[in-house]
């Protein structure tokens, strides 16, 4: 069976109004991608949290292929019959590939590439006023 991406979730705005680059940050078994846009010329921030992750992977945009691009342009998909999914499951013991949960989430974002995460679920974003930069810098001074 070959893979195919399911759309869950269209971005607010287009990745090409974002404010500051994309940033994808791993903790523990969750993982945030992070971003900003403008809306209307105002700065937004919002961010994916993805729980219970076992892989994630990053193409680098000038490394991406048609594939990571088709139908994940500022769309997070979900990859059913991932080849990806399928070889991290077989290094697991067996005894633990059954309790497995995990899916294939992917997302491309414009100047930034590909997002890919092998996680039990993701929590749809939440806008905030203010970009990350601008909230970064308050938390500095």
């Amino acid at each position: 069976m070959s893979e195919q991406k399911h759309p869950l979730y269209q971005l607010p705005e287009p990745s090409t109004d974002s404010v500051t680059d994309a940033i994808f940050q791993l903790l523990g078994r969750r993982a945030h991608l992070v971003f900003d846009y403008y809306r209307d010329g105002v700065p937004c921030r919002s961010a994916f949290t993805f729980n219970g992750v076992i892989a994630s992977r990053t193409t680098a945009e000038r490394c991406c292929t048609k594939w990571h691009v088709e139908n994940c342009y500022d769309v997070l998909c979900e990859v059913e019959s991932s080849s990806w999914l399928a070889a991290v499951k077989g290094n697991m013991p067996a005894r633990y590939q059954d309790e497995l949960s995990a899916r294939h989430f992917m997302i491309y974002l414009d100047s930034a590439g590909c997002f890919e995460v092998l996680a039990d679920g993701f929590d749809a974003p939440i806008e905030e006023i203010g970009s990350w930069k601008g909230l970064q810098k308050g938390l500095l001074n």
